[in-house]
């Protein structure tokens, strides 16, 4: 069976890139991509046949650094009509992943078609100024995300959403964690943070919480893409000194941090799912995370991780202050990672594709 998984631009390395990764490994299938950087992505992409359709608008994230937003919803805008006009008919299975590659399935030929949905974009940022461009991107949005012959998501979380905002059903299947590249060690005296920075993610909770423990220690795995690199150095600028950035690591590198770190740091409170809990677990640690999102499918409170509520600096902080006062078992967070396995998700995603081709 020929398959093509087809992604929105393949330019970090982040959770949605590991899911794409894991479904081309899975059908042994061809990737269809707009732009791509081969250096700035995981190096187990160069095993696969990649046929990208470069975005005119990236390159001009220099000149409109100034204007992010503007070159946001220019990449969004071409990226959508690019995968509009992509002639996939050869292949008899397209799964199809992110926000804009759901629109393959507009042609009529691009069928059977599985849509991976990361996450359901709610509203955009400065909407009442761009009432029509908004109006139209939710418009074509609803329409591809109906014309998929399947929908597939990575929570019940956002399942939630696809039902309130496209009116369907979907099949949850939680992402991949490769847990075999992770261990336990002996704990160090640091906590561990792990994100793609970017202000979504919300590390000035984390900045805020660790400057309230000045003698505990935090370490912030990650790299702005280019749109947030002033972003990342002010954040650098207001750290306090017990916070330190280590910026882009490699697999091996990450890991082993997370082997010896004490917990691992969550802050996004409008995360879908969050691998970076199952990761931590996976290493026999737990995860300390805001009470909102994904976290609460992957955490189970007080026995792999602490979930704190609003408000969220103060309550964070707090949960480190009384850290040593828990007993999390190692081997039950391990038992709890192994639900969100690499090996479960393909058996997952096999089943759903006989499914979708009866």
């Amino acid at each position: 069976m020929k398959t093509v998984v087809v992604y929105d631009l393949l330019v970090g390395r982040g959770g949605a890139e590991r899911v794409v990764l894991a479904l081309a490994k899975a059908f042994n299938a061809d990737i269809w991509t707009t732009t791509y950087i081969p250096d700035a992505i995981y190096p187990d992409y160069s095993s696969f046949k990649i046929f990208p359709h470069p975005l005119k608008s990236f390159p001009l994230s220099s000149s409109l650094k100034p204007m992010n937003l503007l070159w946001q919803g220019l990449i969004q805008t071409e990226a959508t009509f690019k995968f509009r006009k992509m002639e996939l008919s050869s292949y008899d299975l397209i799964i199809s992943a992110g926000m804009c590659a759901k629109q393959v399935a507009m042609r009529d030929k691009n069928h059977p078609c599985i849509h991976y949905e990361h996450g359901v974009k709610e509203s955009y940022r400065l909407e009442w100024l761009f009432k029509m461009w908004a109006w139209y991107m939710k418009k074509v949005d609803y329409e591809a995300t109906r014309k998929a012959d399947l929908l597939v998501c990575n929570s019940e979380n956002i399942r939630g959403k696809i039902e309130k905002y496209y009116h369907r059903d979907a099949e949850v299947v939680y992402p991949p964690v490769d847990i075999k590249r992770f261990k336990f060690e002996d704990p160090e005296d640091y906590f561990l943070s792990v994100q793609r920075i970017s202000p979504d993610k919300g590390i000035e909770t984390q900045l805020e919480a660790f400057r309230m423990v000045p003698q505990q220690k935090l370490l912030i795995i990650g790299s702005p893409q280019e749109g947030h690199i002033a972003y990342y150095q002010n954040l650098i600028r207001i750290a306090s000194q017990n916070v330190t950035f280590l910026g882009a690591l490699s697999d091996e590198e990450v890991s082993g941090l997370y082997s010896r770190s004490k917990a691992a740091i969550q802050t996004n409170p409008n995360e879908d799912f969050g691998i970076v809990p199952v990761e931590a677990m996976a290493s026999g640690k737990p995860c300390i995370a805001v009470n909102a999102g994904g976290y609460r499918e992957t955490i189970v409170h007080g026995k792999t991780g602490i979930l704190v509520d609003i408000p969220y600096p103060e309550n964070l902080a707090q949960a480190i202050k009384e850290f040593d006062s828990f007993d999390f078992d190692p081997n039950v967070c391990v038992e709890r990672a192994k639900l969100f396995s690499e090996e479960m998700f393909i058996e997952r995603m096999r089943r759903i594709e006989v499914q979708c081709r009866r």
